[in-house]
């Protein structure tokens, strides 16, 4: 069994069984990988805050036959002042969907500063959209795709369905609707 440490921003995860739960984490130096947390929703669990979405991770790895298991989880930074309100919650959820759609399993990619990047910012400043698309946009082009402006899509969303060939489940579900009178 092999043991690594590195650090990661868990993209999302899936309950299994009473108390395990898979994440899905964009590591530095794994890329993007699936990894069992067993025992992370125990109430007692050290290790659960610092694998829910959206959070910057120290991670302990090892891995049996050809399934990464969570050995220790610490938190290195929550992005908590985004998470706050709906708006900064909306852009996080959707960077980690972002990610998750166009990142390849156990690919090591160069971007992984990028991510960290757009959520520090997300984080600082709440809604900072430009920023976001264009650290995004760049981050597309180093992956090897096309620059968007070459592309018939007007948003970043537009052009990452197009890339990941499904639509993006956190713009529906995080938008706010205002009451018509």
């Amino acid at each position: 069994m092999r043991t690594v440490s590195t650090e990661g921003i868990v993209l999302k995860r899936m309950n299994v069984g009473e108390a395990d739960r898979f994440v899905t984490i964009f590591t530095r130096d794994l890329g993007k990988i699936s990894a069992l947390a067993k025992g992370v929703r125990k109430i007692t669990s050290s290790r659960s805050a610092a694998l829910e979405p959206g959070t910057h991770t120290k991670l302990l790895l090892s891995r049996s036959h050809e399934t990464f298991i969570v050995s220790q989880a610490q938190v290195i930074d929550a992005f908590s002042r985004a998470k706050e309100t709906l708006a900064g919650a909306k852009q996080v959820m959707q960077v980690l969907e972002i990610v998750d759609a166009v990142m390849v399993e156990e690919e090591q990619q160069d971007v992984f500063d990028d991510v960290l990047h757009i959520l520090r910012e997300v984080d600082k400043t709440h809604s900072v959209r430009s920023v976001v698309t264009k650290t995004l946009t760049t981050m597309l082009q180093r992956l090897g795709f096309q620059d968007m402006r070459d592309t018939p899509y007007a948003t970043i969303t537009e052009y990452v369905e197009f890339i990941a060939e499904k639509k993006m489940k956190s713009y529906p579900y995080l938008t706010v609707k205002t009451s018509q009178t």
